[in-house]
């Protein structure tokens, strides 16, 4: 069977974190500039051995003779005269009256703790430095995709702007060790930062912050942001202005559970009745019941008695994509090229900021790329289609073609992956055991026939949808044994 990439689906070697469930992911721009840093780097210089220890015999006997000193060295009058001369015009000998005194810059050459005198030469030197506009540490520039500019950007306070240049010193000299590390080796011999002479501001530039947001198994609809795939704890504890304008971002997400709740639902049980049957109540399915019974499984996967596998969390997830592309896999292991659709679907919900990750494009070029080595090169590759409703806005540029739908063409939070003929994954984003709170994704990835069949129909009611020739039949599909 030909695998996709399997960098599209993470590092499969992470340990899950059993206490808490991905409920969203997102990636936000954080607002950066470059500055041109003019300083001076005080590096360990070097004089010859007898201007040291000339240096060191006035430190100890201040004041001395140069007559004594000559005697010390026995040097001829020239050789004293040259030896004089060094340690004057370094500025750390004064000659007066005969004797030889050390100058208030060669006293400073002596610490407490080291005989031998500290002497530096001082450099200028220009570094390009960005730096983020809420907590201005260091940022990197990095290659920004047409995706990225529809990400959505952490605000800044408007007095922060009108201070930045003045705080950038402070940020330089505090990250300083850290910034010349990374630069080329003619900084490893720096002793310290001199002095910061200019700061001059350059361009503007943009990072992307990778956030996911989290919540307690036993209280989904209460989401909070982990930063940990883009900084380590320690890193953090000094960015909490960016981490307090992630955590406002994620607050924003938050929606009231609607009045017809149910009927969000009952999409799930109109597509895959074979699945939802053991989650409906009375009043129609059980979030809370399908909600506790999913996120307590493990390692569930497709099976020849298994073709619709219940999921908690995004379909850009790590694990949810992992299983979006083992289905394909099956499904497409022994099909022909006629049962390849010419495009796939995917209907977009209309809970804010949703999609808004360099997952989706990821994902859906995953799947294009994938599906194309099963048409040949002579074919076109599948395009990803987005169907959306036409007062929303969402991420386009993940898609090579946007279809508009009817405002109640489907319930708002219903979110729909149709690979038609293939595969169909279905979710519903509305807050669990909570009336109001973070949206909880749930639902399934089906490669049932069935399953797949009737999703088509339900689009088509809407937009038309493009077949493929023929059908996968039972004995193309590829289930582990």
């Amino acid at each position: 069977m030909t695998g996709v990439s399997a960098s599209l689906s993470g590092d499969v070697n992470q340990e899950e974190d059993v206490s808490s469930i991905d409920i969203g992911i997102y990636d936000v721009l954080l607002p950066c500039r470059r500055y041109r840093v003019t300083f001076k780097l005080a590096e360990v210089g070097k004089v010859s051995l007898t201007t040291e220890f000339l240096l060191r015999l006035i430190h100890t006997v201040d004041g001395m003779p140069e007559a004594t000193v000559a005697k010390f060295f026995d040097f001829e009058p020239q050789e004293m005269t040259y030896l004089l001369n060094d340690a004057v015009s370094l500025g750390y000998i004064n000659r007066d009256a005969g004797r030889l005194w050390l100058t208030g810059a060669g006293r400073q050459l002596f610490v407490p703790w080291d005989e031998a005198p500290q002497i530096y030469n001082v450099d200028t030197r220009t570094m390009s430095v960005g730096f983020d506009m809420l907590s201005f540490s260091p940022e990197e520039k990095a290659w920004m995709e047409h995706f990225d500019n529809r990400l959505p950007e952490l605000p800044i306070d408007p007095s922060m702007v009108v201070t930045a240049r003045e705080r950038i010193p402070t940020s330089f000299k505090h990250h300083f060790n850290d910034l010349t590390s990374r630069r080329q080796a003619r900084y490893t011999a720096r002793k310290s930062l001199y002095s910061i002479d200019e700061i001059a501001p350059t361009e503007r530039f943009s990072a992307i912050v990778p956030v996911i947001v989290k919540s307690s198994r036993s209280n989904p609809a209460q989401g909070e942001p982990d930063l940990l795939v883009w900084r380590s704890e320690e890193q953090l504890e000094g960015r909490h202005q960016i981490t307090s304008a992630v955590a406002r971002f994620v607050d924003e997400l938050r929606i009231e559970l609607p009045p017809d709740a149910m009927l969000h639902y009952k999409i799930l049980n109109d597509l895959a009745p074979d699945l939802m049957r053991d989650y409906l109540g009375k009043e129609g399915v059980s979030a809370e019941r399908f909600y506790r019974e999913v996120v307590s499984l493990k390692g569930a996967g497709f099976r020849q008695n298994r073709r619709t596998v219940p999921i908690v969390g995004p379909l850009i997830g790590v694990k949810t994509t992992r299983l979006l592309l083992d289905g394909l896999n099956r499904t497409c292991a022994n099909s022909q090229v006629s049962c390849i659709p010419p495009k796939f679907y995917w209907k977009a919900p209309s809970n804010r900021y949703w999609g808004l990750s360099r997952a989706l494009p990821k994902l859906c070029d995953g799947i294009s790329e994938y599906l194309a080595t099963k048409v040949g090169d002579d074919a076109p590759a599948p395009l990803p289609v987005l169907l959306r409703e036409a007062n929303t806005r969402g991420p386009e540029r993940a898609f090579s073609e946007v279809l508009e739908i009817g405002a109640n063409s489907l319930p708002s939070s219903v979110e729909i992956l149709l690979v038609p003929g293939l595969l169909v994954a279905v979710v519903v984003h509305l807050p669990v055991q909570a009336k109001t709170g973070h949206a909880v994704p749930l639902g399934f990835v089906s490669i049932d026939a069935d399953v797949v069949e009737r999703t088509e129909q339900l689009l088509q009611e809407m937009v038309p949808i493009e077949l493929p020739e023929d059908r996968v039949t039972e004995d193309m599909v590829d289930f582990p044994d």
